[in-house]
Formats: structure tokens, C-alpha cells, sequence
């Protein structure tokens, strides 16, 4: 658990399923312009009056994006809790590299850099790390499970070895496709509808005390 008091600074950090204008704009098509940061902000607010809360997810964001902009949109903000959701863009691209150039920034080299600088500038502050996920509303592009897999499980072992709080986001869909039909959780897969965006904010919650 991570205890959220009153003058708490909390950042939600990561990319297009972070980033509050582009799930807006797309709002159309993705229907998800509920992020789960806003869903998160707004039930902490109703306990806590004095919360100051950040918004930094930027769409086609990588690890490296993260690492590059982590001083402005992170450490400069001095914030107690960050909740960081990144890397299905490094798997992707690693799945299709056809569609992209050559992979030349590797993820693990850049989160190694990023606990590194959290630990030592920011050693106060409290992570909880949303691990990446896929939702099977697109029959097409089950076969990238198995290179997010491997994704997800670097992310994993690097959240454990830095003591950062862990949510398990494949887990939690996995379990709710079996109730809920999955284009009503993301129509594209990998993009969460309003509902998949309640989903992860409540899930974000139960850490977040």
C-alpha cells in the first residue's frame, strides 16, 4: 500500500493510455476519454482536498521518451507518488520493426537510468508501476502477447529489484474478459474504453490508501 495524505503530489507518467488530450481527441473511435489518472484523481480528491496531481502521458511514447523528458515532467515536480505506465510501445516495435527504425534505444538500458535517478534524486517518492497489457478485441494481434510477455517481464523484475510497487494490468483484464465481451474494454486492443479505464483506476486505488 502506499499511504496519499493531504498535500500529496502524485504524477501519472507514461503514454497514449496516460495521455488525457489524446485519448480525448480519439475519444471518437477509442471512446476512453475517461483516463484512468482523472478517474484515479478525482476519487482521491473526494477524501483528500489538498492533492496536487500531474498529467504527463505522452501518445507513441517509449522508455527513452520517458528518460529524456524525466528531469521536466518528473523530477522537477517534485512528486511523492508516481505512477508510471510504460513500455507497450518498446514491444510493439520490437513486434512490427518493419513499421519502425532499428531498435537503437532498448528499454532495460533506459529504466535502469530512470530507477537510478528516481533512487537518488527522488528518494522519497513512492512508485507504483502498471505493467503493460494487451486485451483480445482484435483477433489479429493476439501473436504480440508473446513479445509483451517478455516485456512485461523485465518491467516486473526491474519494479521488484527497485522495491516499487507492482500492478499486474494483464492479470486484471485477463480476469475481467471473462465477463465482459473485450471491444468493450478496448476496441483497439490496446486502448481502454471508459469502463477498461475504471477498471485500472480502481485497481490503482486499492494501492493508492
Amino acid at each position: 500500500m502506499i499511504d496519499v495524505k493531504d498535500g500529496c503530489r502524485i504524477l501519472f507518467i507514461g503514454d497514449s493510455i496516460t495521455d488525457i488530450n489524446f485519448n480525448r481527441r480519439f475519444a471518437y473511435k477509442i471512446h476512453g476519454s475517461k483516463v484512468y489518472a482523472l478517474q484515479t484523481a478525482k476519487k482521491l480528491k473526494k477524501k483528500h482536498k489538498n492533492l496536487k496531481f500531474f498529467f504527463k502521458g505522452i501518445a507513441s511514447n517509449r522508455t527513452y521518451h520517458v528518460y529524456d523528458r524525466l528531469t521536466k515532467d518528473c523530477i522537477d515536480l517534485k512528486p511523492d507518488i508516481i505512477v508510471m505506465l510504460i513500455g507497450v510501445n518498446d514491444a510493439w516495435e520490437h513486434y512490427v520493426p518493419e513499421q519502425y527504425p532499428p531498435l537503437l534505444r532498448p528499454m532495460e538500458p533506459h529504466m535502469k537510468e530512470i530507477y537510478r535517478r528516481l533512487n537518488a534524486e527522488l528518494e522519497n517518492a513512492r512508485l507504483l508501476v502498471l505493467l503493460p497489457f494487451m486485451i483480445d478485441a482484435v483477433p489479429e494481434k493476439q501473436p504480440f502477447h508473446e513479445v509483451l510477455n517478455e516485456y512485461r517481464e523485465v518491467l516486473s523484475a526491474m519494479a521488484l529489484e527497485n522495491k516499487a510497487q507492482i500492478i499486474d494490468l494483464q492479470k486484471m483484464f485477463d480476469e475481467a474478459q471473462e465477463k465482459i465481451e473485450p471491444v468493450k474494454l478496448a476496441v483497439d486492443g490496446i486502448h481502454p474504453t471508459n469502463l477498461g479505464h475504471r477498471l485500472i483506476a480502481n485497481e490503482v486505488l486499492k494501492i493508492l490508501n
